[in-house]
């Protein structure tokens, strides 16, 4: 299945989402003539900053250092929150939820590539009818790929 003209190509890794649309390369292709003659042109880059900050960046103090209430053997009573993969479903969440957007605004096919550590925590936040214009999923992190070796990666 080949990228055609009007179709989007989206490339997500756990720091930053790119959008790209396919717009003709030839003349060919911009009369209808030869639809798989396409260039990718950026149409947002979105970064996730969270997923850019160590853990010490966004606490304040690291759980224990407390010294109010305690019990009789002198630990904290605090619970003991997983900080970590808390920022960690937020993020999958906030970038669901800009992939529902793309599907929702997309004229035509959607071709998605993500990074295949989160790929399903990702996909199952997104709704499945919108899901039916993803055409093609590629669990590979592509963010870093120029323009034309990533089209030769979704088209092969």
């Amino acid at each position: 299945m080949k990228v055609l003209v009007g179709d989007k190509v989206v490339t997500v890794n756990r720091g930053e989402l790119r959008v790209y649309v396919a717009n003709p390369r030839t003349l060919e292709a911009e009369a209808g003539l030869k639809e798989d003659e396409v260039k990718l042109d950026l149409e947002l880059d979105k970064d996730y900053i969270q997923a850019h900050k160590k853990l010490q960046e966004l606490v304040s103090d690291e759980a224990g250092r407390f010294k109010g209430d305690t019990q009789k053997n002198g630990a904290s009573i605090g619970e003991e929150h997983n900080l970590e993969l808390e920022i960690e479903k937020r993020i999958y969440k906030d970038i669901a939820n800009d992939l529902e957007e793309i599907l929702k605004d997309a004229p035509k096919r959607v071709f998605l590539t993500i990074n295949e550590e989160f790929a399903n925590e990702v996909l199952n936040e997104v709704d499945k009818t919108l899901q039916e214009k993803i055409a093609k999923v590629i669990k590979k992190d592509y963010v870093k790929l120029d323009k034309e070796e990533l089209l030769e990666k979704v088209n092969s």
